[in-house]
């Protein structure tokens, strides 16, 4: 009768119990994921050997990262954001070959200079190969589990749609995801300067990683915030100097111009309210939460910092296609590895689903899911005692091995 009576109070903890009682069931759900995993991957390698692949002369954006490295070869680095120079690169590639604005910054231009030296159907194979040896190197890090339950989870990373997408396209998201996941993995393994060295290859698309070191230098971790200061000036450096006025004239130029694209905005918040002066106050507030997310977490490891810049990155940039949401896959994996509540876990899997439903459900779920991810970060943050202790979750990590300090077709 008092259960009945106190209805508004014991139905989260049914929930809760409910959450429980069904992640308790690993063997079941490692098969399950196994499934799911297999049936994505099958969708995505079908889409890509009738769409993707036939298709690649108009929508692999590496013919646009190639076209970029033949434009340094003849005009140099001022004319590496001039869009006459870039169409008539990309044109000369052969027939059928389709341009459009490259808007990446230089480094990733360095990454694929030695590709330029190969035929384009050679370049752009060994370019897949990069990426999904990225994303595999992502999933190895940094998913939970072991065994079949690990195994489920990389079909499923490679088969869901911001993923298999990303691939397909030859967008480097995937690059910054395993930046990510190797500065985690080092940092957590005690390696602070090598994890900020790897942190610095988020330039290769910043704005999807743009918190991260911010949020792991207010949690505490002032050596891997440092190396990653010192290496992201260096080559910001070298890019001005290569650039020069031209080309820092051309990359802004080249920004205003997609800043007014419906379709790098349609899964931004900016697209949601708007440019103006709501859309400060709005990043703002991101701002705002995503660091005090990191900071209520300090002392407490990387991964939740981690997490709240991955999420609040996402949500401040005005530039988010929905290949990018891919960022959201890892973050979910590092939640998985400290003591997500039954809510959160619960969070995980609907976002999950939402991701597979991308291009259905659009971008107003998926923003809403991010800023509840946000605020469970701020609301369930560890106590802090004088002795700096953490209080332990009720709930255990989602089969996550002991890795942790206590054991030792967009324009990309």
């Amino acid at each position: 009768m008092g259960a009945i009576g106190l209805g508004l109070r014991s139905e989260p903890l049914f929930f809760a119990q409910v959450i429980s009682y069904v992640t308790s069931r690993k063997r079941l759900w490692s098969l399950v994921a196994v499934l799911v995993g297999a049936l994505l991957l099958i969708r995505a390698i079908a889409d890509a050997a009738y769409v993707y692949v036939p298709q690649y002369r108009f929508r692999n954006d590496f013919r646009l990262l190639y076209g970029a490295v033949l434009t340094t070869f003849h005009d140099g680095y001022s004319h590496l954001y001039d869009p006459i120079a870039q169409k008539a690169a990309v044109d000369g590639l052969g027939p059928g070959f389709y341009w459009s604005l490259f808007l990446n910054p230089p480094p990733l231009v360095w990454l694929a200079t030695p590709l330029a030296a190969l035929p384009f159907s050679v370049a752009i194979i060994l370019w897949t190969i990069l990426l999904l040896a990225s994303a595999a190197l992502t999933w190895y890090l940094v998913a939970p589990g072991a065994g079949l339950a690990k195994a489920g989870l990389g079909l499923m990373w490679l088969g869901v749609v911001p993923v298999s997408f990303a691939i397909g396209v030859g967008q480097s998201v995937v690059l910054v995801a395993a930046a990510v996941a190797t500065a985690w993995w080092l940092a957590e393994h005690d390696h602070p300067v090598w994890a900020g060295l790897a942190l610095s290859f988020i330039v290769f698309k910043p704005q999807l990683a743009l918190f991260v070191p911010l949020c792991l230098a207010v949690s505490g971790h002032a050596r891997v915030f440092g190396a990653w200061l010192v290496a992201t000036a260096f080559m910001v450096l070298i890019s001005l100097a290569l650039l020069g006025h031209d080309g820092v004239a051309g990359f802004r130029a080249a920004l205003a111009v997609a800043s007014q694209w419906e379709i790098t905005r349609s899964y931004a918040v900016s697209g949601l309210i708007g440019a103006g002066p709501q859309l400060y106050v709005a990043q703002a507030i991101v701002a705002v939460a995503t660091l005090a997310a990191a900071w209520r977490w300090r002392g407490h490891g990387t991964a939740i910092p981690i997490v709240a810049g991955i999420t609040g990155s996402l949500l401040f940039t005005p530039y988010v296609g929905f290949q990018d949401f891919a960022m959201l896959v890892l973050a979910g994996w590092l939640l998985a590895r400290t003591h997500p509540t039954p809510w959160q876990v619960a969070l995980l899997v609907v976002g999950f689903a939402l991701l597979q439903l991308v291009l259905t459900v659009l971008a107003v779920p998926i923003i809403a899911a991010e800023v509840l991810l946000l605020a469970s970060l701020i609301y369930n943050a560890p106590a802090r005692s004088s002795t700096g202790s953490t209080r332990l979750a009720p709930n255990p990590p989602l089969e996550a091995p002991p890795i942790t300090r206590m054991a030792p077709n967009v324009p990309d």
